[in-house]
């Protein structure tokens, strides 16, 4: 919770971390395991210290893919990492981002998750010419390039309609206004996931040209629903959407992110849904995870002798 006096959370911030583990101590006993994500790691690995108990870090944070650590930030993942039984990174590559800043660490990749009782594909195609993105709409998703690739499209196929699921707010919109003819976008706002689902399957194509990713969780979640992606070869994104699963396009290109989107549109793109939808629901399953997160925990606790 915030302090009470203003300005002084941060400082406070690592007496909070302790006291809130003790609770869970004191409720629950002493684990045998702590799993403990990016930043958080190196105050909970500090609140155990001398504990013997093995800490496994989750690593999700674009940080280290932008290059964006300060020295402040190094320090800290250095000694957490250092100190790690293990580093669980969602992203595939994440070790030449580690290596750029000297973190030694056991790295290994355990990829997110989807819900297969919600992202599921349609009984059949999609019938409406309809696109989706959906995202926070930060820079980094390249929403300008979708409005521009978009407005080349609905001259060749007025009848398209894009679909945003995420941010409303009023400079974004006004770039669509600019940009699109009215009528021809929606803005849905945030969505529920099994809302967000159903408008995976009614469309026929899923847009996500990022320029950073460690992961991607809507591609996984748009495959698994039987929609094709059209995305970029950045970060994480490679081991997540093979060769052969989806439209790549290089960030910025709007040309060939236009290009893409007709093949969508049209059916064109001779992507095998089916099989994409199958293999992407078993390998990203909860239960597929969490075999690999099991036998990583086990693997720590294993090595460190304390269980």
């Amino acid at each position: 919770k915030p302090s009470p006096i203003r300005g002084t959370t941060f400082l406070l911030f690592p007496r909070y971390v302790a006291r809130a583990l003790q609770h869970v101590f004191d409720d629950h006993g002493r684990p045998d395991v702590i799993n403990v994500q990016d930043a958080y790691a190196y105050h909970v690995m500090k609140a155990t210290r001398g504990s013997r108990i093995p800490v496994v870090i989750t690593q999700q944070w674009t940080g280290f893919l932008r290059r964006s650590l300060s020295m402040f930030d190094v320090r800290r993942f250095r000694w957490a990492f250092s100190r790690a039984a293990c580093v669980l990174a969602v992203n595939r590559y994440a070790e030449k981002d580690y290596q750029h800043y000297k973190l030694n660490a056991r790295v290994h990749w355990v990829p997110n998750t989807i819900d297969t009782t919600v992202f599921y594909p349609a009984p059949q195609s999609a019938a409406e010419p309809a696109l989706l993105h959906a995202s926070g709409l930060d820079p980094k998703k390249r929403f300008p390039d979708i409005l521009q690739a978009f407005a080349i499209v609905h001259r060749q196929r007025p009848d398209a309609v894009l679909h945003v699921a995420g941010s409303k707010h009023s400079s974004v919109m006004r770039l669509a206004e600019r940009a699109l003819p009215r009528g021809s976008y929606r803005f849905h706002g945030f969505l529920s996931k099994p809302k967000l689902a159903d408008l995976m399957r009614s469309s026929r194509g899923f847009i996500f040209p990022s320029s950073a990713e460690t992961f991607g969780c809507v591609l996984i979640e748009a495959m698994a629903c039987g929609c094709p992606v059209l995305t970029t070869r950045v970060g994480g994104i490679p081991a997540v959407v093979r060769d052969g699963d989806g439209l790549f396009v290089e960030v910025g290109d709007v040309e060939r992110i236009a290009d893409g989107m007709l093949q969508l549109l049209d059916q064109s793109h001779s992507l095998d849904m089916q099989r994409i939808g199958e293999q992407t629901r078993e390998r990203f399953s909860r239960e597929a995870v969490g075999r690999i997160l099991h036998a990583e925990h086990l693997a720590a606790v294993e090595e460190t002798g304390t269980c």
